[in-house]
């Protein structure tokens, strides 16, 4: 995650809000609430996964204290704070939100949460890998001290940007799996526990950056056990204090790795990497030169070699 001051993590429109509530208003309460599946790829939706809140709340505790409170932890646990921070987040945040909005800005109410030092807000969340019909809040949060109401929903927009991704992949990855066990049902009853595999995350060169990578993975993870992206390995560590195995890959090539074996001898390409891997699953991407020619000819000449080897070789078209 950026370090960025987090007052400068929400929308714009929501920086004058605290001027506009009632006089004399003490407690701002919200929820999270997922409200339709209207835009869900699988047809018949209708629910969400609820996952994310712990992790995207630690997220969101951690960027206040490095970028906003400036809480210096030493090894021995004790916490600290240098008081001219005080003035130089508070400064930035006055001098942005006066050119934003073309006036002086006053940011006393600012200046009293950094007095404070921390968060005063409760949030309540329901059990994380819960199905939660649309229309339910997944999530509550309110303010703890009264002069504080305005934090409420300032921090709408932050916890809307960190969920959603989490919880939208587990809620897709939940929908697939149902529809990869109704075909295994159909096709292969006695293996329906391949299907925790058959839903492999690869989206990690897709995504718009390792945040976004941890947070798929996280909730892809919730359904699956597959997934070639190691931020998620990260995630379940840091922020759901996972010790053991998280997710699961195995050895395989790729395009550069069958290139660099050369057209010209690509059955010792096969026959390198099954000494090389002469155990456990070998993937081995096959349509580099030519799909059919490694299915009809090489396969052929590598069998005896293949069936004595301890272990699957999967031939892979990518």
């Amino acid at each position: 995650m950026i370090n960025i001051n987090p007052f400068l993590c929400t929308d714009g429109y929501k920086v004058s809000h605290h001027l506009m509530y009632p006089k004399g208003t003490t407690l701002v309460y919200s929820n999270f609430t997922p409200r339709s599946g209207k835009h869900s790829n699988v047809e018949g939706s209708n629910g969400v996964i609820s996952f994310g809140q712990q992790m995207i709340m630690m997220q969101i505790q951690e960027m206040f204290d490095k970028n906003f409170f400036r809480w210096n932890v030493q090894p021995s646990g004790k916490r600290t704070r240098v008081s001219k921070f005080k003035k130089e987040v508070c400064d930035e945040i006055k001098r942005e939100y006066s050119m934003y909005l073309g006036c002086d800005y006053d940011v006393s109410h600012i200046e009293a949460l950094w007095d404070l030092g921390f968060l005063p807000i409760e949030v309540k969340a329901l059990p994380e890998g819960t199905f939660v019909p649309y229309g339910v809040p997944v999530l509550t949060i309110k303010n703890t001290l009264p002069e504080f109401y305005w934090l409420t929903n300032f921090l709408e927009t932050l916890i809307s940007n960190l969920l959603w991704m989490p919880m939208t992949a587990a809620t897709t990855a939940f929908d697939y799996k149902k529809t990869l066990i109704d075909a295994a049902r159909k096709t292969d009853k006695d293996n329906i526990g391949f299907v925790d595999f058959e839903g492999h995350n690869f989206a990690m060169r897709g995504m718009s950056g390792l945040d976004s990578t941890m947070y798929a993975g996280l909730g892809h993870a919730t359904s699956f056990l597959g997934d070639d992206g190691l931020p998620t390995i990260y995630g379940a560590r840091k922020y759901y204090g996972e010790a053991g195995a998280v997710v699961h890959s195995v050895n395989a090539t790729e395009h550069s790795v069958m290139c660099a074996g050369t057209k010209g001898d690509e059955i010792g390409t096969f026959r390198y990497l099954m000494n090389t891997f002469p155990k456990g699953i070998l993937s081995v991407v096959s349509d580099t030169w030519d799909l059919w020619k490694v299915i009809t000819e090489y396969l052929l000449e590598l069998k005896e070699e293949i069936l004595s080897r301890d272990g699957k070789l999967v031939i892979r078209p990518d």
